[in-house]
């Protein structure tokens, strides 16, 4: 899947949201920053733009891992950037964000019930409460 036109505070969000995934079981495995990386740079990875998106989010990565980010606050800072940029987020990259967050879940043994609830709550974020 191609990658679609975004910008340096899309991609600064979006490693926000996958430090936090790493993160919130507070085990981060050597397996999982592996799993970021990957998905980085077979997903995300925008040459057609001036932009580094691989840089970008891979700086954004470091610092948060460095300063031992809040893992909630990082998502709330993805979930602040979501709301605010509702009509950048088509069907299909609300699919391919999932997709990876759901790789990072289950990078390590597969998905603790942690890391559940924050996939969980992604989804109702991006797509709402299902109707009954």
């Amino acid at each position: 899947m191609k990658p679609e036109k975004l910008d340096l505070p899309f991609y600064e969000n979006l490693a926000r949201l996958f430090y936090a995934m790493a993160t919130v079981d507070n085990h981060v495995r050597t397996v999982e920053k592996r799993k970021i990386k990957e998905i980085i740079e077979t997903e995300w990875d925008d040459t057609s733009s001036s932009l580094d998106s691989n840089q970008v989010m891979y700086s954004q990565l470091k610092v948060l891992f460095e300063e031992a980010f809040d893992k909630e606050e990082a998502f709330q800072l993805f979930k602040a950037y979501f709301l605010a940029h509702r009509e950048t987020f088509t069907k299909d990259l609300k699919r391919k964000i999932m997709h990876g967050v759901n790789q990072i879940a289950n990078a390590f043994g597969g998905t603790s019930k942690s890391e559940s609830v924050l996939v969980s709550r992604l989804y109702f974020l991006m797509w709402g409460t299902p109707k009954t």
